[in-house]
């Protein structure tokens, strides 16, 4: 069984302990006035980038 905690970035598909559990940053940057945005996993050189890309 694996003790590894870090989650793994949706984006990048990377395993690394900055992964953080947000807002989805496109959504969010889309749809501002929506309270139920959907959660994901991203590094935040990867949400900076989604954000970007919204």
């Amino acid at each position: 069984m694996s003790t590894d905690t870090n989650v793994m970035c949706e984006e990048c598909l990377t395993r690394r302990p900055d992964v953080e559990v947000m807002a989805d940053p496109f959504s969010t940057a889309r749809y501002p006035e929506e309270t139920d945005h959907l959660q994901t996993a991203q590094r935040p050189p990867c949400a900076t980038k989604r954000f970007e890309d919204s």
